[in-house]
């Protein structure tokens, strides 16, 4: 999604086919440091858990610059990703790409609106693959129709599947859409889910511990309870 806004994918693709070739107004966003020194762009990643440092790790290569923003995980985090850590603020000021990794909470419930929005470059693009409720869509659409923001892609929204008549689907090329299905692969999905949690239910019934445990507090209180017996009887 970040490729296809930044390298006008869609624009390209759509002028080759009426038949035309090279346009000024097709030119694209070069991503990394370059050694005429251009710097390279700013990508922020809001939230750094398990899928926001994995997208932190396959930017890498592209030598951007990368700036994140979660109170939550181990300070060491950013370092091993090579995230700078700031405050959500500086995040949106100083971001080309501004890319949402979060769950939705009480505090992530729309915490990207028109306040959020009046800070960022109207050159950015807000990319949002975690939850819709993150969003709210109402202010981002009007910022986008304001040209406060370049540009928005989009996987998941507040209301699913989105409205016909949303202000969103009316806006051409600023917006790309996409049906709530970014983990939707051939040979990913639910079908390796499935088989790791059915797994982990094997694991913690022979009395182990199940791997992929996210209160992880509790594991010494679980061995002591089971150390190691099975839960159920072979019976």
């Amino acid at each position: 999604m970040m490729l296809a806004m930044l390298k006008r994918l869609r624009e390209r693709d759509e002028y080759v086919k009426r038949g035309a070739w090279r346009a000024e107004d097709l030119q694209g966003t070069y991503l990394g440091a370059r050694q005429d020194g251009y710097p390279g762009i700013t990508i922020g990643l809001v939230g750094l858990g398990r899928i926001g440092s994995r997208v932190a790790n396959l930017l890498q290569p592209w030598r951007v610059r990368l700036i994140g923003y979660d109170p939550y995980v181990p300070r060491d985090r950013f370092a091993l990703t090579g995230v700078q850590s700031v405050d959500y603020q500086t995040l949106l000021r100083e971001s080309d790409v501004v890319s949402f990794h979060v769950v939705l909470t009480k505090e992530t419930r729309h915490m990207f609106g028109a306040a959020e929005i009046a800070l960022m470059k109207p050159t950015a693009v807000l990319i949002n693959t975690s939850r819709g409720g993150v969003c709210d869509e109402a202010a981002l659409a009007e910022g986008l129709q304001q040209n406060k923001i370049a540009g928005a892609a989009l996987d998941v929204f507040e209301d699913e599947p989105l409205a016909e008549g949303s202000p969103l689907t009316k806006l051409g090329y600023k917006v790309l859409l996409s049906p709530h299905m970014v983990s939707s692969n051939h040979g990913s999905g639910l079908k390796p889910g499935i088989i790791w949690g059915t797994e982990s239910v094997l694991r913690a019934l022979r009395g182990e511990v199940p791997d992929n445990v996210y209160n992880k507090e509790v594991i010494p209180r679980w061995l002591q309870r089971f150390g190691g017996q099975p839960v159920i009887s072979a019976s």
